[in-house]
């Protein structure tokens, strides 16, 4: 049983961490090789990359996503072994990655998982725990859920986050143990090095994108879910209405941040932005009766109200 709305802590990062993370995890730095045969230019090749100031166009974010998602995929309960909800997800969420400007392979992964909650990687990699698909009432929630997700991706927000204070302490202390197990291990080839780097990098990936943004990542990410209904013909009206749902999920008092829920900045006032501005676009009729939701619906009937009581949940 996976434990609905867990708190996560939210937490900051260095900067200049987004070139370091894509040279080490993508093989930007020295081979294994030159690790064990000269081990002063070694740990100077990774002094330098940690100390470069790094910018989110530096980095190859579609990479980076590529080869992060199966292990966070893996990591969120794994892919939910419906063949037909899999698919009826991605044909649902197909217009919706068309109105993105960015020339990413978007994918999206229905998660075994009961929390309601949501994630982003860059490069446009998505996941949708089934727990969320238990509370979409209508297509238009769903829709706003996968666009908020989209906004984080599109907006290039991990990165951001990456790069901002704390993330390049814990990527320095990998890269000097890296360093020293290369250099005893005398061992070759670049590929184990890769590997290791990029499962180093999932566990605070991992912590960013299901615990929550910033404040203004968050709220930007929640007006691209109407720049998305706009192009795509979704009331703007009823964007806000699963943010709704979620606020009332959570007990009164609690302290919880995930992708799509926060209390910092509260969903409350979030819910007020989204609306006013939602006022003043023209109102859209929406795609009532696609059978790609029919078909979501019919495995995950919409509850209400269920995680109040979280020992309730399966």
């Amino acid at each position: 049983m996976n434990t609905p709305f867990t708190t996560l802590p939210r937490r900051g990062f260095l900067a200049g961490a987004g070139t370091s993370l894509a040279a080490l995890a993508l093989g930007g730095c020295q081979t294994v090789q030159n690790y064990a045969n000269d081990p002063v230019g070694a740990a100077n090749t990774i002094g330098g990359l940690f100390a470069s100031d790094g910018k989110a166009g530096s980095v190859d974010e579609s990479a980076l996503g590529q080869g992060l998602y199966p292990r966070l995929v893996a990591q969120s309960g794994g892919a939910y072994t419906n063949a037909r909800i899999q698919s009826a997800m991605r044909s649902f969420s197909e217009p919706l990655f068309r109105v993105s400007r960015r020339q990413f392979r978007w994918e999206i992964t229905v998660l075994d998982d009961n929390s309601p909650n949501a994630w982003a990687l860059p490069g446009g990699k998505l996941g949708i725990n089934k727990g969320m698909l238990r509370y979409v009432a209508s297509e238009s929630e769903l829709a706003a859920v996968i666009s908020h997700e989209m906004g984080h991706a599109e907006l290039s927000h991990q990165i951001a986050e990456l790069e901002s204070k704390g993330f390049t302490d814990k990527l320095v202390q990998f890269g000097k143990g890296v360093l020293q197990t290369e250099i005893n291990a005398q061992v070759s080839g670049l590929n184990d090095l890769t590997s290791r780097g990029l499962d180093a990098l999932t566990p605070a990936v991992s912590e960013l994108i299901t615990s929550g943004y910033s404040r203004s990542h968050e709220r930007e990410a929640d007006a691209y879910v109407l720049t998305v209904f706009r192009a795509t013909g979704y009331d703007p009206r009823q964007a806000s209405a699963i943010f709704k749902t979620l606020d009332a999920l959570v007990p009164p008092g609690t302290k919880a941040t995930t992708s799509l829920f926060s209390t910092h900045p509260g969903t409350r006032d979030r819910i007020e932005l989204i609306d006013e501005a939602a006022a003043r676009l023209p109102a859209g009729g929406g795609s009532a009766g696609s059978a790609d939701f029919a078909t979501i619906k019919a495995v995950f009937p919409t509850r209400r109200y269920y995680l109040r009581n979280p020992a309730e949940a399966s």
